[in-house]
């Protein structure tokens, strides 16, 4: 009989199971088991006309990348779509019985749905501190800090289509200014990355990001933000294959940022990737500060908090030029707004982990009177943020100086015991002397 260790303690000692752990994902396999809503694709059997097969639009991953091609070179007749690197993976279609017989197979860690994703869009600045930071001497625009935006692509050309992607942008650069001529983009000097995921069947899934994941990594893309505005409509547990990559991009230096999802207003409305440990989570505000009735809300399938923050995201409006602005509603806006913030954090200090990021946004919010799990933290105050840097700064800038002093007193001590010791030994042959002359 085969035996699988469980991470499970009784009394210290581990418990033996007579199973291993299904290689299918758990909410992978619930979906297929009660079939639920998942991605399918029907064809007809060649043989058979009258007869269609399903199948399923599935990811296998793997340990590593020489299990993936050892796993290829065995079954070559497998169409695959895509391959993956960062996590050693493939994506392609699945009957349910090829499921059923690959969840045998000792190369293959875990067969998974491509799922599908979903642009948070329905369809401020004064709320956050912004217009009043924007007036400080020292106010930051993003300079030098790069923002990759997923998306469905930003269009310049706007007379052609106002793509999602582009009002993201805007929404992050805009270089139109206010009255008080002050920029309205959060942070207009920021550089942006467009890695568009768009498609002729404006369908998103799962492995369209992942794809743009392993180019970041292949061609060295220098990214310390990456806005992601899609999520799925599943609620999630932040272990699917897309948020694992989340959090090793996370530990790769880079932020990421997610809306909240729009599938609010009720509990464990959280997707994937928003739903992954190590992303910031966004949720939407109405002007009056109250949480948007669309907002997703937490806690995640593994009873996590999520949203992080909450920022205004309805009723935004973006001028595009001057005769054209627009008006948009959705927590991908809100997100939006967080990345720029963060840009702001980062071109302050660019040397920022997402821990401390995190911490800088926490401790500078807001209190909403919302559960944790519909607010997060609450919403983050510019004007606060920044001053908890130049505290930062100051203490950092102390231990310098600090040692600066101490080194030159101590130097000074040194020189002053050299000089001593000096007239100490020029005495003492001094006295030598005299006393020699005088025997």
């Amino acid at each position: 009989m085969k035996f699988c260790v469980s991470s499970n303690l009784t009394k210290g000692n581990l418990i033996l199971r007579n199973m291993c752990p299904e290689k299918i994902y758990s909410l992978f396999n619930d979906k297929i088991e009660n079939q639920d809503e998942t991605q399918i694709l029907k064809e007809l059997i060649v043989n058979d006309p009258q007869k269609l097969k399903e199948k399923y639009s599935v990811i296998i991953s793997f340990d590593d990348v020489l299990k993936r091609d050892k796993f290829l070179s065995e079954y070559d007749n497998l169409e695959t779509l895509k391959q993956f690197d960062l996590i050693p993976a493939i994506s392609l279609y699945l009957t349910k019985q090829e499921i059923e017989d690959f969840k045998e197979n000792e190369l293959i860690k875990r067969i998974e749905e491509d799922q599908n994703l979903y642009l948070s869009l329905l369809e401020v600045n004064e709320i956050i501190g912004l217009n009043k930071y924007r007036k400080s001497v020292t106010s930051k625009n993003g300079k030098g800090i790069t923002i990759g935006i997923i998306d469905n692509g930003i269009n310049k050309n706007l007379e052609k289509e106002i793509t999602h992607g582009t009002l993201m942008a805007n929404i992050i650069t805009n270089y139109y200014v206010d009255a008080n001529y002050i920029p309205i983009g959060i942070a207009p000097d920021a550089e942006l990355i467009d890695l568009d995921v768009s498609n002729e069947e404006e369908k998103y899934f799962f492995s369209d990001v992942l794809t743009k994941f392993d180019f970041i990594i292949k061609n060295s893309v220098a990214v310390d933000i990456l806005l992601i505005s899609l999520t799925t409509l599943q609620p999630s547990d932040g272990q699917d294959i897309l948020s694992i990559a989340c959090n090793l991009l996370a530990d790769n230096g880079i932020i990421i940022v997610c809306p909240a999802g729009n599938f609010g207003p009720e509990s464990y409305t959280i997707g994937s990737p928003s739903a992954a440990k190590k992303v910031i989570t966004i949720g939407s505000l109405t002007k009056d500060m109250t949480i948007a009735y669309y907002s997703g809300r937490g806690p995640t399938l593994d009873e996590r908090s999520k949203p992080d923050f909450c920022l205004p995201g309805s009723k935004i409006e973006i001028p595009l030029s001057k005769d054209q602005r627009i008006t948009i509603s959705g927590t991908s806006a809100a997100a939006a707004i967080g990345a720029g913030i963060i840009a702001l954090i980062k071109e302050s200090n660019p040397h920022l982990s997402y821990s401390e990021v995190l911490e800088i946004i926490k401790n500078s919010s807001m209190n909403l009177n919302y559960q944790s799990i519909s607010q997060g933290y609450g919403t983050p105050n510019i004007i606060r943020i920044f001053e908890q840097l130049e505290t930062q700064q100051n203490k950092e800038t102390l231990p310098y100086t600090y040692l600066v002093k101490r080194s030159l007193w101590v130097t000074i001590e040194l020189i002053s015991i050299l000089i001593g010791l000096f007239y100490l030994i020029y005495f003492f042959n001094l006295m030598r002397i005299f006393y020699n002359w005088i025997n």
